[in-house]
């Protein structure tokens, strides 16, 4: 086999998509006459090399989960634009909008301030509208609350509302 060329269930995955625009995992299997958890890891490969992008079900009715769609990924010539990137759905991939240790305190802070005359705020209504996970957010309203950096105003259900 030579490098240059993908290997069959690749290439037969990369076809499929050609023709069906945004796919599910078991309809991609099934097209491609490959398995099920074959395609899944092969989505993932091609998902890292930039060549598919996929873009998260969510929920339908009753709360049921949806699959996950995959699409190929549209790519731009670099020659128009040095720095043109493949188009990708949702959030920057890998590390990018990852926090280092002490950043998350002063986006609380400031969310914190910005909405404080429609305190007092719980932990998941903050983290919903930083776009942070809730359990840290919740960790870090504890330890500015330790702090006294903000006070707990109703341990149950938990709000904070900004120090005085």
């Amino acid at each position: 086999m030579s490098k240059t060329k993908a290997p069959p269930a690749k290439q037969a995955i990369l076809e499929v998509l050609k023709v069906e625009p945004q796919a599910s995992v078991a309809q991609i299997a099934v097209s491609a006459g490959v398995g099920r958890s074959t395609a899944g890891k092969l989505l993932a490969q091609l998902a890292s090399d930039g060549e598919v992008r996929r873009t998260k079900g969510g929920r339908g009715d009753g709360n049921r989960r949806l699959p996950d769609l995959w699409s190929l990924a549209r790519r731009q010539p670099a020659a128009n634009d040095a720095d043109a990137k493949p188009a990708t759905a949702g959030k920057p991939s890998g590390n990018a909008d990852r926090l280092k240790p002490g950043q998350l305190e002063p986006l609380v802070l400031a969310y914190l301030q910005e909405n404080a005359d429609s305190g007092p705020h719980g932990p998941t209504a903050v983290a919903k509208a930083l776009e942070r996970s809730s359990g840290a957010v919740g960790n870090c309203l504890v330890r500015l609350a330790r702090n006294k950096r903000v006070n707990e105003v109703s341990a149950r259900p938990r709000r904070y509302s900004l120090a005085a």
